[in-house]
């Protein structure tokens, strides 16, 4: 094993610096969003030409993107971007280290993939924290409450195989949601193949504000909403007795075949129009997806509990101020809230239908611009976000998928001398893992659909030992999972 790590010195920003002073919105700074670094691991089964990536970075922040070369500050309880108006050539950019491993993906054990014999859903081996300590460098800080004094806002680690390439990178949650994640990713790519990328949106400081809402309106119970101080204080007491009884949790990897997926699609689909009629919304692989983790996720309870269940959703394309055909860097996300009676012996049916309806509502604009107002007002009044009923459990699903579309670091392969014509045009589409959490807590209220690929759905999920051991037991008993 060669480590060849590559570092460049922190560099602060001068107090002689002419800089801009740009306050991040209210969507972009709630609690504990401020605090968390999304962490992705970008897996290539080729070889790639890390130089080309590193050149194409600093031009990409340079002269496309200079946001990505500030810093951020606290100003009171606010964060503003502090943005030099020109970089010097010395100015750090970005954090970038690599590492050599003289061995193949396969031989490290690390890396999840389907098998072709593999026809139902099963556990991968390894678990992303285990990535994690793998594929990044201990000094990284994983949350921003952990950054050196003028630290840059991306972290990029590099780890080389003989037959692949990881690409970790490390960026505040402040800065950007997946999706924003993905558009960087691919204005990236494009500067690697010497392309000019789309250019991104930049949103007035009050586009995203929503309306101004009552407290009536602001506290309307069953959808993402402010709670009252008394239960904020009280919504905790559900969660006591699980946190007592089961205080262990496992985190695993999750990969759903999208052909099971699909058959309980159609399953569930005429279970629901047997019940409400031909003319039930129909669902899709995302309504069964968060249907079965949250299934997956309370299998042990033999009675039913309430739960808020909420899914995230992207507003690109559904606000008058993020048009779908434009690149948003930042945060643009609102939430999608059903809630219902959850055990062990509760179709699936019930679960995924009652998230499209949630997920239909909130995709009406009157629905996003009303969660932008709720967001503003949990940031000014520094709450936590946690959608949650209080009395009710909650769980929450976040899929990653959409965001990926269309990445692909073929530009970026190293390319042999006399290469075959079809040499010039492979590809290397990228399996993408990570997380975007904060850090020693409990992570079995929530699980993060990760990406498509190889077939299937990869998903990072975590239970108590006893619900996970339930888990295990139905997919070894019943690995197409029909018995949901």
């Amino acid at each position: 094993m060669v480590d060849d790590r590559h570092k460049t010195p922190v560099t602060r920003i001068d107090a002689g610096d002419e800089l801009q002073i740009i306050p991040l919105k209210p969507v972009d700074q709630w609690r504990p969003l401020d605090n968390i670094r999304s962490l992705l691991f970008l897996a290539m089964r080729k070889p790639l030409n890390e130089d080309a990536l590193r050149d194409a970075l600093n031009q990409l922040i340079r002269r496309h993107l200079p946001i990505l070369g500030a810093r951020i500050e606290l100003k009171k309880s606010d964060l503003e971007y502090h943005l030099p108006k020109s970089f010097s050539s010395t100015y750090q950019l970005f954090d970038w280290t690599n590492r050599t491993i003289s061995s193949t993906l396969g031989e490290s054990d690390l890396f999840p993939q389907a098998h072709e014999s593999a026809s139902g859903a099963f556990f991968a081996p390894v678990n992303i924290p285990e990535m994690e300590k793998a594929w990044t460098p201990s000094s990284w800080p994983v949350e921003r409450k952990f950054e050196k004094p003028g630290a840059p806002l991306l972290f990029v680690h590099i780890t080389k195989y003989t037959n692949a390439t990881i690409v970790a990178l490390n960026l505040p949650h402040a800065v950007s949601d997946q999706m924003g994640f993905g558009s960087m990713i691919k204005a990236w790519i494009r500067v690697v193949a010497g392309e000019t990328p789309m250019e991104f949106l930049d949103l007035s400081p009050s586009a995203l504000d929503g309306p101004k809402l009552s407290q009536k309106e602001l506290r309307k119970k069953g959808e993402y909403r402010i709670l009252s101080s008394r239960e904020q204080a009280t919504k905790i007491i559900p969660f006591i007795s699980d946190l007592i009884f089961h205080s262990k949790e496992t985190r695993k990897t999750l990969f759903l075949p999208v052909e099971v997926v699909d058959d309980l699609r159609k399953r569930c689909t005429d279970v629901l129009k047997k019940k409400y009629g031909k003319e039930t919304l129909p669902l899709t692989n995302a309504d069964i997806l968060t249907g079965i983790l949250a299934k997956f996720a309370h299998l042990d309870h033999r009675r039913p509990k309430m739960l808020t269940l909420n899914s995230t959703i992207n507003m690109r394309g559904r606000h008058p101020a993020l048009p779908a055909n434009k690149s948003y860097l930042h945060n643009a996300l609102s939430f999608a809230v059903s809630r219902l009676p959850i055990a062990s012996n509760t179709p699936l049916a019930e679960v995924a239908y009652k998230n499209r309806l949630a997920v239909t509502e909130q995709l009406q604009l009157k629905s996003i611009e009303r969660s932008l107002a709720v967001t503003k007002e949990l940031y000014k009044r520094k709450y936590h976000i946690h959608v949650v009923e209080p009395s009710d459990i909650s769980y929450a699903v976040t899929n990653w998928c959409g965001a990926w579309r269309d990445i692909d670091f073929g530009p970026a392969i190293i390319r042999g001398e006399g290469a075959a014509a079809t040499d010039e045009n492979s590809t290397a589409v990228p399996l993408i893992f990570g997380h975007s959490l904060q850090r020693n807590y409990p992570t079995r209220y929530n699980a993060q659909i990760m990406c498509k690929a190889d077939g299937g759905y990869w998903c990072d999920f975590t239970a108590h030992i006893k619900a996970m051991e339930c888990v295990e037991r139905l997919l070894k008993s019943d690995p197409k999972l029909q018995s949901l």
